[in-house]
């Protein structure tokens, strides 16, 4: 099989035998580092889709390596890996999540409990339950049009995050939430769902932009932008 990979502006190709039917971009490109291309660089962990840092971009689409499949992304003319977009290449596959980590601790994107804690349900956990699934990855964050027209844009994982601790009963800032993803300018969002599509763990993402939008401009905490088409006013 052959193996291409955008190393900054250049591309290196490979050629290598895959035969196991299971064998993952990750073990693609492990095979390369071990026996052909010691300098090579990339990341990856866990290996079982938990620790979010393996994410690359193979023909075209944001992934996880240790979970896609060959088989799943290979085309007649072989695979192509190159590093997630929207995030500045430090070498080779590895890229820098310094921006929207930044972002995440600008938001306060962590749980601040309530002085007095209430008992938490299973019908209140379903309401966040998938959004703690997230794992930071950044593949929503490298799929986001939104970057193209406004560098400040808060970016998807970091609602997903937002909405996360919002919609919990016994996080201490409430709507306060909502008024950190005004500021963050959750309005420039496109709704193209490239976001929800391409979550390696089927989170919403793009739904829950809606709903903390939504609310906002309900409660009058976020402005609807000047010029600029109100999404909700389309009658979805």
């Amino acid at each position: 099989m052959r193996v291409k990979i955008r190393r900054f502006a250049e591309t290196s190709e490979y050629f290598i035998s895959v035969t196991e039917r299971r064998a993952t971009i990750l073990d693609v490109l492990e095979a390369i580092k071990n026996n052909l291309d010691i300098t090579l660089s990339y990341r990856a962990q866990c290996r079982a889709a938990i620790c979010g840092t393996c994410g690359v971009k193979v023909n075209g689409k944001m992934v996880l390596a240790c979970k896609t499949k060959v088989l799943e992304v290979e085309r007649d003319e072989g695979i192509l890996i190159e590093p997630l977009d929207n995030m500045e290449v430090i070498k080779d596959l590895v890229v820098d999540h310094g921006d929207f980590i930044s972002k995440l601790r600008d938001a306060k994107s962590w749980y601040i409990e309530k002085e007095q804690p209430e008992k938490v349900y299973p019908e209140d956990l379903a309401n966040y339950e998938r959004e703690t699934d997230c794992i930071l990855c950044g593949i929503c964050y490298s799929v986001c049009p939104a970057f193209q027209n406004d560098k400040e844009f808060g970016g998807p994982i970091n609602f997903v995050k937002m909405f996360r601790f919002w919609k919990d009963k016994n996080d201490a800032l409430g709507d306060v939430r909502v008024e950190i993803a005004n500021k963050n300018n959750i309005t420039s969002c496109v709704h193209c769902r490239y976001c929800t599509l391409s979550c390696p763990k089927q989170i919403p993402v793009e739904e829950d932009i809606l709903q903390i939008e939504f609310y906002g401009k309900q409660k009058g905490i976020i402005q609807k932008k000047e010029n600029f088409p109100d999404f909700f006013s389309f009658g979805f």
